[in-house]
Order: structure tokens, then C-alpha cells, then sequence
């Protein structure tokens, strides 16, 4: 049977589809709506992961840039390049100390050459700490102390050696007036040497172990002992025995600048007072080493290391052109008396100019040659351990109680490494005018 359609049904019908299609056509936009919708949210989600991500990238590059804009890894091949661009100049230094024109002490010539088994010594300590704990050598306290007690040696060794030199020198001319020794015969004996690092091996396990087994066994006691402070140390602290040798290598050399100006006296071999002056980088660059560790070898002074390894460079040159002047000196010495062996023709002067005798302003550690000069090697050496523990203490802990060390400045960074070099030199010009003045 047909169904028949009248108008009214045939719009019905329309007018029904019609919705239909619009209400499919209203879902079919409005599902594309939602993906529309749903993708902008995924690429804004992205787009703010992105940025962030970006802004981290950025704020990680930023930290790895110190206060001048260059990154850790440029400093540290800048100063890679700059230490061993140091050695070449030291070998020169060696070979012309090592002249028998230059008549250098023999012991102090075995502390200059010692100074290799530090240089050389120190390369697998910085390996060991960089492998095994991904750190600078800096951080790690018990592979940088090792490595630096061998530059404590060498100085040791260096001032040993010029003051045997001395000794002998002055002791050859009252043998040479009185026919005896003048009964002021001072050896240095390896029985002086090995008693005074037992002492200093001693004081050091007493104050150090000591101290630290009993803030590592008590956190008690830690606690108590670091709210004594207004800060707290970080982790990559020096830690005391770390600093005093560190400590001792400044003065130590110090106290060698003034042994070899004396040797100059002593035996009227002016020239050797241009390795006294050859020696300031030198002991500038050792500044600049502390004063990084004074401000927590924070990354953002790099320049501060790569400035010790410039100095070093420096140093080291200045060194060998001095060393190359007084061999030159034993040369004309040489012609000027061939039928004497300028290696035993030390004239001692009797007007020697005492370093420390009051006749100039300026006073420095390197006064402390003469001022112990009539100790035996093993109360000189244990006399620089008691001295260098004192002033280590003061720095590590009194360091805490001001702000700087914490907040980095390359502008105190550098003052604090060129003021007490400039007052160093200022202290040798006097006393050059001294001489000059004494001689005229």
C-alpha cells in the first residue's frame, strides 16, 4: 500500500532533516572546535614548556659565566695554556742557577729543582679530582692539600739552602781570619730537617685530626661549633691544615726573597739581588691562589686563577733573567781573575746592610731570616708551623664573620693580590736605595 504525502507531512519531513543536518553539521564544528581548541592548548603548553626550558638554558649558561662574561671552560684553557707556557722559562731559570759561575748555595738549587716534582706532582692529584668527583682540584680538600705540601717542601728546601749558604760563607771568612771555625759553626744537619717536620707532622695531627674527629664524631658539637658564627662555611671550605700550607708557602717564600738579597750581601754578588726581585710575581701569583680559595673558589672568579698562571709566567721569566745576570756576573768575575775559581771566591762584604735592622720603614715576613737567623733549622721550621697555623686559623674562621668572602668581587679579588705586592716592592726599593746609598 502507498503512503501517500500530503504537503503538510512533506515539510514536516523537510523541515525534520533540516534540523538534523544542522544539528550534525553543529556537532561536526563543534568537535573540530575542540580539537582546534585542544591543539592550541597543546601548543601553548608547548610553547610555555619551550620557553621555559629556554629561560633554564639561558639562566645555566648565565651561571656558568663569571662577572667579565666568559665561561669556565675558556678560563680553564686559558690557564692550561699559561701554565705550561710557565715551564719552559723555569728550565731556563734552572740551567743558569745551575752555572757554576753562579756559585747558587747547593741546597737552595735542590729546592729551585723540587719545585718540578710539585708542578709535575699536582697533574694526577687534578686528574684524580676531576674523574673520581667531576670537581676542580680546589674543591677536593685532601687531594689539594697533598698536592700543595710539595710546594711547601720546595720552599723549605730553598730556604734551608740559602741559609747554609749564608752560614758558610760567613763561617769560610772567620776561618779565613781566625783559623778556626770562630765558634759559630750552625750545620744543618738532616737530623734539623727530619726533627723539625716530626714537630710539624706533630702540631699539625694534635690540632687538626683532632679537631676534626671530634666535629665529625659529635654533630652536636658541629652544630653548636658553626652557630658560633654568623655564616656557615660551604663544603668546598679549606679546611686548616689545607690553609697552613698554603700559608707557609707565602711566607716561606718571603723569607727566601730575604735570604737570597742577604746571600747577595754576604758574598758581594749584587746580582743576586735581581732574583729577590725576580721572585715578586712569583709570590703574587701564591696571593692570587689564596685569595680564590678565600673567596670559596667561586666559579665567578676564574680570572682571579688565570691570573695566577700569568703571574706565574711572569715569575718564572723574571727569574731566569735574573738567574742569567748573575751567571753573567761569575763570567766577568771569571776573566777578571782567571787563576780563581770564582765558585770559591766569596768576598764576604762587612758592610753587610741587616735586612732587619731597623733602617727602613717597611717591615715583612722576610724580615723573619734575620730575626731568627741565630735558630737552628728544626726551631725555625717549628716557629713557621706555630706562625702559619695562627694566621691560617685567623683567616679561615675569622673569614666568617664578614660578608665579602661570600658575595665575589673581582675588584677586591685583585686589590687584595696587587696591594700587598705593591708594598713588596716598595719595601725591596727601599732597601735597593739603601745599598746604592751605602755605596756611594
Amino acid at each position: 500500500m502507498m503512503t501517500m504525502m500530503t504537503p503538510a507531512t512533506t515539510f514536516v519531513t523537510t523541515t525534520n532533516a533540516t534540523t538534523n543536518d544542522r544539528c550534525r553539521l553543529r556537532t561536526i564544528v563543534d568537535k573540530r572546535r575542540a580539537r582546534a581548541s585542544g591543539d592550541r592548548g597543546r601548543a601553548t603548553a608547548f610553547a610555555t614548556t619551550t620557553a621555559r626550558r629556554g629561560r633554564a638554558s639561558a639562566r645555566a649558561k648565565s651561571a656558568s659565566l663569571d662577572a667579565l662574561g666568559v665561561s669556565a671552560e675558556t678560563w680553564e684553557s686559558v690557564e692550561g695554556a699559561l701554565f705550561a707556557l710557565s715551564l719552559a722559562p723555569y728550565v731556563c731559570f734552572l740551567s743558569f742557577l745551575s752555572d757554576e759561575t753562579s756559585a747558587c748555595p747547593r741546597g737552595a738549587l735542590f729546592g729551585f729543582k723540587f719545585l718540578l716534582a710539585f708542578v709535575f706532582g699536582t697533574i694526577p692529584f687534578a686528574i684524580v679530582a676531576k674523574v673520581e668527583y667531576g670537581e676542580i682540584l680546589a674543591n677536593c680538600d685532601a687531594l689539594h692539600g697533598a698536592a700543595e705540601s710539595l710546594l711547601t717542601l720546595t720552599n723549605v728546601f730553598i730556604v734551608l739552602g740559602f741559609r747554609r749558604g749564608v752560614r758558610e760563607a760567613r763561617r769560610g771568612s772567620e776561618d779565613d781570619d781566625e783559623g778556626g771555625d770562630g765558634g759559630r759553626r750552625m750545620k744543618t744537619s738532616l737530623g734539623d730537617i727530619g726533627a723539625a717536620l716530626f714537630c710539624t707532622l706533630v702540631v699539625s695531627s694534635a690540632l687538626f685530626g683532632g679537631a676534626s674527629e671530634v666535629l665529625a664524631s659529635n654533630p652536636d658539637v658541629a652544630a653548636a661549633w658553626d652557630s658560633r658564627w654568623p655564616r656557615v662555611e660551604p663544603s668546598n671550605a679549606l679546611s686548616l691544615a689545607t690553609w697552613v700550607i698554603h700559608v707557609s708557602s707565602l711566607v716561606e717564600w718571603l723569607i727566601a726573597m730575604g735570604l737570597a738579597w742577604e746571600y747577595a750581601e754576604v758574598v758581594n754578588r749584587p746580582a743576586w739581588k735581581g732574583l729577590t726581585w725576580g721572585m715578586v710575581p712569583g709570590h703574587a701569583s701564591g696571593i692570587a691562589a689564596c685569595t680564590f680559595h678565600l673567596f670559596y673558589n667561586s666559579p665567578a672568579l676564574n680570572s682571579v686563577v688565570a691570573m695566577q698562571a700569568l703571574l706565574t709566567v711572569i715569575g718564572n721569566s723574571t727569574c731566569a733573567l735574573a738567574a742569567y745576570r748573575i751567571s753573567q756576573e761569575g763570567e766577568r768575575m771569571r776573566s777578571e781573575t782567571a787563576d780563581v775559581d770564582v765558585t770559591r771566591r766569596l768576598v764576604v762584604n762587612e758592610d753587610t746592610v741587616e735586612i732587619s735592622m731597623g733602617s727602613e720603614s717597611l717591615k715583612g715576613w722576610e724580615d723573619l731570616s734575620a730575626t731568627w737567623a741565630a735558630d737552628s733549622d728544626a726551631v725555625l721550621l717549628l716557629k713557621l708551623a706555630l706562625v702559619s697555623t695562627a694566621v691560617s686559623a685567623l683567616v679561615k674562621w675569622g673569614s666568617l664573620t664578614v660578608d665579602f668572602p661570600f658575595e665575589p668581587s673581582i675588584a677586591l679579588a685583585f686589590s687584595i693580590i696587587f696591594i700587598p705586592t705593591l708594598l713588596n716592592c716598595a719595601k725591596w726599593a727601599q732597601l735597593s736605595q739603601v745599598s746604592t746609598d751605602d755605596s756611594a
